[in-house]
């Protein structure tokens, strides 16, 4: 669970202000959503590997073939609305599974995403949390540093919400 002292004030970070939320984010009226994943896209409630496929032999045919992305990676799905940030901050053949350096690179990404696409206000959980074990204090004053030195005007709005 987040730690409940970081989510009783509203954090500001160079023009972006940051509150936490308990508000499924499907139902926040946001430009962007950050979701989670994993090297290999298979955790969370909505991984992002939906193909339906004919027989056993074909799934594992298509799970060997696969293209794994790397910690750290983003991928941007500008087609859907709210656009969908998926961050590669989880590699389950790691140990630990979640690495500080990796949640820090992605976050970099989504947020230069943000200034290119300018999204005003960005959904998001705090990442690394969820299945890491990442100190939650830790990554939002790594969050808050890496929006001062950017002081990009966008996004003006993140919702951190609980999952």
């Amino acid at each position: 669970m987040l730690d409940e002292k970081l989510t009783q004030l509203d954090w500001i970070a160079g023009k972006t202000h940051i509150c936490f939320t308990s508000t499924d984010p499907a139902l926040l009226s946001v430009d962007a959503i950050v979701e989670e994943q994993d090297t290999a896209m298979v955790l969370g409630p909505a991984p992002v590997l939906k193909v339906s496929v004919e027989s056993f032999p074909a799934l594992i045919n298509r799970m060997e073939t696969q293209q794994q992305q790397l910690p750290g990676d983003v991928i941007v799905k500008k087609t859907s609305s709210p656009k969908r940030f998926i961050a590669i901050v989880y590699d389950i053949d790691q140990n630990p599974i979640c690495q500080q350096e990796w949640v820090e690179l992605a976050l970099h990404t989504v947020l230069e995403q943000c200034e290119q696409l300018r999204i005003v206000k960005l959904a998001m959980p705090l990442p690394g949390h969820l299945y890491g074990k990442l100190d939650a204090e830790t990554t939002m004053k790594g969050l808050q540093e890496l929006l001062r030195e950017r002081c990009a005007a966008y996004p003006k709005k993140i919702y951190i919400y609980k999952l």
